[in-house]
């Protein structure tokens, strides 16, 4: 923390003067082996490496010329010569005694500093100019993009192999994978499993002889369709005799839904629905904040079942196709989103046993992108102007995997009510390829007064 006796002193050119290490200084040396008092050539093997130890300016010269060599290499020469030098003086330790500019100038040297964000680095849009990034810019900090189940890890895949670049407050570039932004969904839900639970072990109720109303503050979760999307919603349900069910769901700011189904008396044995569902602020449940902008989307899906019987076995299938038309706004890293092809499906097959109990099985595949893409355009990096620049690329935006939800519900009967067990498997979680199958167990009683 001393200056050297030897050193010059800054001066009138403390505006272009900067303080280095320059004195007891260890570098690589060498020195030869053999016998000093020959005049024989020192040959390469009697050379041995070793650290010496020197001082002067000429020592602290090269320490700031090789930090700017550092860094033009680190910011991929996206820095101007001027800027560099300009990083280099803002970033030096100019506290305590060097804070004396007549003699440190800008300071100490602080090549940590120099190579590290100053301030919390920001992703523009490319044409920005990097001397707005605090004004227009969005931090790092912000940005983040939490995927929906029904789009698994296709946000993930999409942005693994993109690079995307962010600026400090001093305009310098600084790079990160596109992914580590992106939280993918948590595994299978156990609240949804566990009504799935209830639901199996209930028989459905026929049709109403009369209109009837429902009216529920927080509809309970579902993994069947798309209205998994509408899961805590408040719900509206009306029940009319002649097999038409209107339900209106609505959570406030989040999203509305409208569904008509309809089971015709003169064919008992089949149902269809319509629907329509609009997010506020998500993506069939993705979420973006900061550079990924602010998602939403209206979905618009038909559905079909059927019921039938083989032998002692009531067999039933239902499914469901959806479009979705996705919107993007104030997004720094997602140009658009084409329109989602999405699907669900679930059967059942159930068998009454001999004892008054009951045999079922199900495999469902919850709600999942079939088909559709997005345009990334993450910036890449500046020009030596400031400018910033960026690349276009379109990913498909299709999940790795495809989720089955297996299960088997035994059912028998005990004291006047009925004693269930589930066990309950999801292959490929949140359509995941690489994600290991979840089981569950559960077991419950049920009886009437």
């Amino acid at each position: 923390g001393k200056i050297s006796s030897f050193s010059n002193r800054c001066g009138i050119a403390k505006n272009f003067c900067l303080a280095a290490p320059g004195q007891s200084i260890f570098v690589a040396n060498t020195r030869c082996t053999a016998d000093p008092n020959t005049t024989t050539t020192c040959t390469q093997a009697e050379l041995d490496s070793q650290y010496g130890v020197g001082s002067g300016t000429s020592y602290a010269a090269p320490m700031v010329s090789g930090g700017l060599a550092i860094m033009k290499q680190l910011f991929r020469n996206q820095l101007s010569n001027e800027e560099l030098v300009s990083r280099l003086f803002a970033t030096a330790n100019d506290d305590g005694i060097y804070a004396t500019a007549n003699t440190y100038g800008h300071g100490l040297m602080d090549l940590g500093a120099a190579t590290n964000p100053w301030g919390i680095p920001a992703f523009m849009g490319a044409g920005q100019s990097t001397s707005a990034v605090e004004t227009q810019g969005s931090p790092i900090t912000a940005a983040a993009l939490a995927a929906g189940p029904a789009l698994g890890d296709a946000f993930s895949h999409a942005l693994g192999s993109q690079e995307v670049a962010a600026f400090d407050s001093l305009g310098g570039p600084f790079w990160f994978n596109a992914d580590a932004f992106v939280v993918e969904s948590p595994g299978a839900s156990l609240a949804i499993l566990l009504q799935d639970f209830l639901r199996s072990s209930h028989r459905q109720q026929p049709a109403p002889e009369t209109w009837q109303f429902h009216v529920q503050k927080t509809a309970p979760p579902t993994a069947d369709g798309h209205l998994a999307l509408a899961n805590g919603a408040s719900s509206f349900t009306m029940t009319g005799p002649q097999g038409v069910t209107a339900s209106f769901l609505q959570a406030p700011e989040r999203l509305h839904s409208l569904t008509l189904s309809w089971e015709p008396p003169s064919l008992p044995m089949v149902s269809f629905a319509a629907g329509h569902v609009k997010e506020y602020d998500s993506l069939l449940g993705s979420q973006g904040s900061g550079a990924f902008g602010q998602l939403s989307a209206e979905t618009v899906f038909l559905g079909a079942g059927v019921e039938g019987s083989a032998g002692r076995w009531s067999l039933s299938a239902m499914g469901e196709v959806g479009i979705v038309t996705p919107s993007v706004a104030s997004s720094h890293l997602i140009t658009t989103i084409s329109s989602l092809g999405t699907s669900a499906f679930r059967l059942q097959a159930r068998r009454s046993l001999g004892n008054g109990g009951a045999l079922s099985l199900s495999l469902s595949q919850p709600l999942r992108v079939d088909r559709g893409a997005a345009v990334f355009s993450p910036t890449t990096g500046r020009t030596k102007d400031g400018v910033v620049i960026g690349a276009s690329s379109k990913e498909p935006l299709s999940p790795s995997g495809r989720q089955l939800d297996l299960g088997a519900t035994l059912e028998l009967p005990l004291a006047r009510g009925n004693l269930s067990l589930r066990v309950a498997g999801s292959i490929e979680p949140q359509h995941q390829s690489t994600a290991e199958t979840q089981w569950a167990v559960f077991t419950g009683y049920r009886a009437t007064w």
